[in-house]
């Protein structure tokens, strides 16, 4: 699984980078898995983007569309639109990963690109097409789907009322 810093798979921060002569991109160190090869697997995304998904919950998906796929002709044609859309990509020994320019070109990066911890995933996009919502409908919108996670029980509310507990009977 690849890396995030203290939390193995969690990608957070922002990053701006320029791509080599090959396409290739330095990957952030806090992302590499520490233990081993960092594999992900890169498929399109709305709003021109690539997202770089870790090659564990990218097979996880697989296998739950595949139970779907069997007599669905539409679930058959969406996963082939994927497959043939998806590549896989594995750091080298100096960080770094290789990105596919066709992919690249139909979202727009020209030689610079964005990478985004988006926490579970790294969404890829051109600098002009990452904006940070700076209204407040859209940015309370966003926090309203937060809040559906930590509604559940065992949200982000749940983790940090459960960190403030052991902290304080420390």
């Amino acid at each position: 699984m690849a890396g995030g810093g203290l939390f193995t798979g969690l990608y957070l921060g922002e990053y701006d980078h320029a791509l080599d002569a090959q396409c290739r991109v330095t990957f952030p160190s806090d992302w590499r898995n520490p233990e081993g090869a960092t594999e992900l697997v890169m498929i399109p995304a709305r709003g021109k983007a690539l997202v770089l998904l870790p090659i564990q919950t990218f097979l996880d998906f697989v296998k739950k569309a595949t139970k779907l796929a069997i007599a669905n002709p539409k679930m058959q044609m969406a996963l082939a639109y994927l497959g043939s859309r998806s590549r896989q990509c594995r750091c080298d020994r100096q960080g770094r990963i290789a990105l596919d320019r066709k992919m690249l070109d139909e979202i727009e990066v020209k030689n610079q690109l964005k990478l985004i911890g988006a926490v579970t995933h790294i969404r890829i996009c051109a600098p002009e097409h990452w904006r940070i919502p700076d209204d407040e409908g859209t940015l309370n919108m966003y926090l309203d789907e937060i809040q559906k996670v930590s509604d559940e029980g065992d949200g982000i509310a749940s983790l940090l009322a459960e960190a403030i507990r052991k902290k304080d009977e420390a």
